[in-house]
């Protein structure tokens, strides 16, 4: 008996000694963040890292989760949770950038074997991101880079520098790639761009292609607030100096612009060009 009760004490010793190895050591407050996570998992405060490996990860646990634990908003803490047969703790990572839990997500790399979060913010494409990389033997997450990313920015910044060439259609295509526009830019400001930038275009262009620039202007007027004849819409003067185009481009550059679209539309056998002379008559006083 005793021999027995000996041999049971040393088999019970090792099955803890191996347990302890092969699982984290959770303090009292990772038990606090486990027992929030069983109850907050469903909800935006629990962010899914999609994707992750679980051959990294210890015996028993099949995916990482992130858990808000502050203020989203001036950056916060993360509880990193392990779950499958065990639900475990692997300590706290830094966000240190505005998070927004409706609009976060979370993956893994595999390119560059990088865990990367990323949080954009409310009614726009800019983005928070950070990235972390999984320390397998200590089982813990270390940063190891943040940044700010934001693709409506980038499409209006390539619509600039397509103007700027006389790239008129393939800028307004940018244009309509983007998303919260109206965050991003003043309608009629950037339809008096697009204006100014056809008309330029037209001018050193054979006269055969000149008006593919006034259709490229049209289009992109409807790209970027569905009306597509807005300068021609003026009933007076003072009607057109109460709009908001009046703040980007003069009266009478405006007319200068319209006369010369009429010119080029007489020049191509089209009678459209008397809308366009009236237009300017209106905006040079003459109505």
């Amino acid at each position: 008996m005793i021999c027995s009760f000996r041999l049971s004490v040393s088999g019970f010793l090792a099955l803890f000694i191996s347990l302890f190895f092969i699982l984290p050591v959770c303090s009292d407050d990772y038990t606090t963040y486990i027992d929030d996570w069983e109850i907050k998992r469903t909800g935006l405060e629990v962010i899914s890292i999609q994707v992750f490996p679980s051959e990294l990860l210890p015996d028993g646990i099949d995916h990482l989760d992130f858990m808000i634990l502050d203020d989203p908003l001036d950056g916060t803490e993360l509880a990193v949770i392990g779950h499958g047969q065990y639900t475990l703790c692997f300590g706290t990572v830094p966000f240190d950038m505005t998070l927004n839990p409706a609009k976060t997500f979370a993956y893994f790399s595999v390119e560059d074997s990088l865990i990367i979060l990323s949080s954009e913010y409310p009614s726009r494409t800019t983005t928070c991101n950070m990235s972390y990389t999984w320390e397998k033997d200590e089982q813990i997450l270390i940063p190891v880079e943040s940044w700010i990313s934001d693709w409506s920015a980038d499409l209006l910044a390539s619509a600039d520098s397509l103007l700027e060439i006389g790239e008129i259609r393939q800028a307004a295509d940018s244009i309509s790639m983007m998303f919260y526009g109206w965050a991003y830019y003043d309608a009629s400001e950037l339809s008096c761009r697009f204006l100014r930038a056809a008309h330029a275009a037209s001018k050193d262009a054979p006269r055969e292609e000149a008006l593919d620039y006034y259709d490229a202007a049209v289009y992109a007027f409807d790209v970027i607030q569905y009306d597509d004849l807005w300068f021609l819409s003026f009933s007076s003067l003072e009607e057109f100096l109460n709009s908001d185009y009046a703040e980007y481009i003069e009266a009478e550059e405006l007319a200068g612009i319209l006369r010369d679209y009429a010119g080029m539309f007489r020049d191509n056998g089209f009678a459209v060009e008397t809308v366009l002379d009236n237009i300017a008559d209106i905006l040079e006083g003459k109505e």
